[in-house]
């Protein structure tokens, strides 16, 4: 799974249409309005082109003014040509679906904890052992048993910060 990049929504997007026509290899269209859509430059979201006909596609997309700057065949897709006027209007995509299941489906018992790991891949910590503190190396988090000094016996009540222990 490719990083997890933040997506922007937004409700009740008007369809609109391109002012341009665009080839296979063309990564930017204009708008005739953008009623309704995500306008947080850099943020992407998704778009359709020609929805319902033989030569739909997905985009990811952000804009700039009416500008979107596209990548093209997102979720399955092919890039295809588009004429000018081709209806277009922001969507919800199969991938992203597939994405949000990922991270439900790898929480699998109560208090699980979710990761990135190299790759980067999702990962589940599963909940520690009783007393045990969040650790971490500097990449990766673990359960440890927390440091035992300054604590006095029977002491579980202790929050362990880097190596500092406040109790």
């Amino acid at each position: 799974m490719a990083a997890v990049t933040r997506r922007q929504y937004k409700g009740a997007a008007a369809q609109t249409t391109t002012t341009n026509a665009l080839s296979v290899s063309d990564t930017s269209v204009t708008l005739t309005a953008v009623t309704g859509f995500p306008s947080t430059p850099a943020v992407p979201f998704f778009v359709v082109i020609d929805p319902g006909t033989s030569s739909e596609e997905k985009c990811s997309a952000t804009i700039s003014g009416s500008t979107l700057t596209l990548v093209r065949a997102q979720d399955d897709t092919t890039a295809s040509t588009h004429t000018s006027g081709a209806t277009i209007y922001p969507v919800f995509t199969a991938d992203e679906a597939d994405e949000a299941n990922l991270f439900t489906s790898t929480m699998t018992t109560r208090g699980d904890l979710l990761t990135m790991g190299a790759g980067p891949t999702v990962g589940r910590i599963a909940i520690g052992a009783s007393t045990y503190v969040l650790t971490s190396n500097g990449t990766d988090a673990a359960w440890a048993a927390p440091a035992s000094s300054g604590l006095t016996s029977g002491d579980d009540s202790a929050i362990v910060l880097g190596s500092q222990i406040f109790g």
